[in-house]
């Protein structure tokens, strides 16, 4: 009898192999390119399964290493709603050249899964840079992308460098062909406006020139402020209707006067200030 129930459990396990194992956790991580230059911008990229599942909200830790298995990047980055994650690094310009190596790992509902991957530093005469005036932006704000293209660490004049300008869901915005100055420079402006999507913003720029190619990297968010988040921690909570509540009262003038928690701007912290902290209670900035 126990020999036929035997027989029976493996029959089971061999025609529904998946209801007989634990979930499996998985992790993949790449690099946008195999190799790359000093300087340069390095995309990492990746996804978090449950099987084969999208995992949403996961965690993932990172970790770079140099030639010499020193580490010169950690990071924590959270999986979007496919269950993908991706994570931008500039290069210093004295980084060593050979072969580095990215390791990443997460855990969830108490499965854990890890996994690595490589690239190499090595010289590449094109080199080409892509930056914003700041990293954070309010709308009505104009972001200013700028950069600069060397050949064997000489400016190149009258070259083309093809700039994309994505928004936070991904889509492009901007795409647009720029022409390199005497010294190398490109320059873009994009005006921002309150229509303009909250979030981070990425740019990729290339250019190409004697058959060899170079990408760079920039991002930048868009962050939309609470007049009513007083001490701009990013939230609207107790401890901003306690500062207005603290110089309750005040007018402009007043010794004690505030200006942040004079949020309609009349010259007076009233009642009308308290309302407005008591509506957006519980508010993040965006």
């Amino acid at each position: 009898m126990k020999f036929w129930s035997l027989c029976f459990v493996i029959f089971l396990v061999l025609l529904f192999p998946s209801a007989f194992s634990y979930p499996q956790l998985e992790i993949t991580v790449h690099t946008d390119k195999p190799s790359y230059s000093p300087g340069e911008s390095v995309e990492i990229y990746g996804k978090v399964t449950l099987d084969d599942a999208p995992v949403e909200n996961a965690m993932v830790a990172m970790e770079m290493r140099d030639p010499l298995s020193s580490p010169i990047m950690t990071r924590t980055v959270e999986t979007n709603g496919s269950g993908s994650y991706d994570v931008f690094f500039t290069l210093s310009s004295g980084s060593s050249l050979g072969n580095y190596t990215v390791h990443v790992s997460c855990s969830h509902n108490g499965e854990k899964a890890s996994n690595s991957s490589s690239f190499d530093v090595k010289y590449v005469p094109l080199a080409l840079t892509v930056k914003t005036n700041n990293y954070s932006y309010k709308p009505d704000e104009t972001v200013i992308v700028s950069g600069n293209l060397k050949y064997d660490n000489s400016p190149i004049q009258g070259m083309l460098v093809a700039v994309e300008v994505q928004d936070p869901e991904g889509t492009p915005i901007v795409i647009r062909v720029l022409e390199t100055n005497e010294q190398g420079d490109y320059q873009l402006t994009l005006p921002l406006t309150y229509k303009s999507k909250t979030g981070e913003y990425k740019i990729y720029a290339s250019a190409t020139y004697k058959e060899a190619k170079a990408i760079a990297y920039a991002t930048f968010k868009l962050q939309i402020e609470l007049a009513t988040d007083i001490n701009k921690d990013g939230e609207v909570d107790i401890m901003d209707l306690f500062l207005v509540a603290r110089v309750w009262g005040m007018k402009l003038g007043n010794p004690k006067w505030d200006p942040r928690c004079d949020i309609d701007g009349n010259g007076e912290i009233n009642i009308l200030d308290i309302f407005l902290v008591a509506r957006d209670f519980g508010k993040t900035v965006s």
